[in-house]
């Protein structure tokens, strides 16, 4: 019985793109819980000419920062990469989708907190004079280059994707005030939330919301938020692991 489960009839708002939510919202089902799907952000493929690019070719290292950094780049890639190339994957979730799509792992944090968890691990202490390529997309995070290039490393971007903020209809949005919780998994996901729902925000401020880092805790709390939770790491799991503990 649904009484019997750990969400017991919550609503969760999910807030990844659609593509993204799937199994995070069935994970929140089988445990009681309503998923309340409200992608506040847009995934759109750029073009990238990854087979031809010269970055490549002389890489010591590639380095994943997202499932969307994998498939966008997979889908131009023509032949396999080269096996002197290390492949990185910047958490638990990019290395799935690095498998899935029959890439190596040779590389990842024990813990997928971003750039900071990936930067911590041993093998990316000493990268001086290596070449590394960072998959990602367009405009994202500068920390993990700026910080392999302090260590020495020289740095080339492969862009491969670009994300939007998302275009809701009013029934969408009027679904997503009857959230009890919120879901946001990145800081443009937080602001993105906040102009979709700029009429209504101040109901919004007041509704437990999840994280998955410090950093985007500190960005949602500058915007008013008045509770922030962070989970443990970026995975679904994780965020399940704090939804149920919100609700002893």
């Amino acid at each position: 019985m649904v009484a019997d489960l750990p969400l017991n009839g919550l609503k969760v708002l999910v807030t990844r793109p659609q593509t993204q939510a799937t199994v995070l919202s069935d994970l929140i089902a089988a445990q009681g819980g309503i998923a309340i799907s409200f992608p506040v952000i847009t995934i759109k493929k750029l073009a990238s000419a990854v087979q031809a690019d010269s970055k490549l070719s002389d890489a010591a290292m590639i380095i994943f920062v997202s499932r969307n950094a994998v498939n966008y780049f997979m889908a131009d890639l023509e032949s396999d990469l080269a096996n002197t190339i290390q492949c990185v994957a910047i958490g638990k979730g990019t290395a799935e989708a690095m498998q899935e799509k029959g890439l190596r792992v040779d590389l990842q944090p024990e813990n997928s907190v971003g750039s900071e968890g990936l930067l911590a691990i041993p093998e990316l202490e000493d990268v001086s004079g290596k070449k590394i390529v960072i998959v990602r997309g367009k405009g994202g995070r500068e920390l993990l280059a700026d910080t392999l290039i302090a260590r020495g490393a020289t740095i080339s971007y492969i862009e491969v994707y670009e994300r939007c903020i998302a275009s809701p209809s009013e029934e969408q949005c009027g679904a997503a005030l009857l959230a009890d919780t919120i879901v946001c998994t990145s800081v443009a996901g937080v602001t993105n939330l906040k102009q979709l729902l700029e009429n209504k925000f101040e109901t919004v401020l007041i509704k437990p919301l999840i994280v998955l880092s410090e950093r985007i805790k500190q960005h949602a709390i500058s915007l008013g938020f008045k509770q922030v939770n962070v989970s443990a790491d970026a995975s679904d799991q994780a965020i399940m692991q704090r939804l149920m503990e919100m609700e002893k």
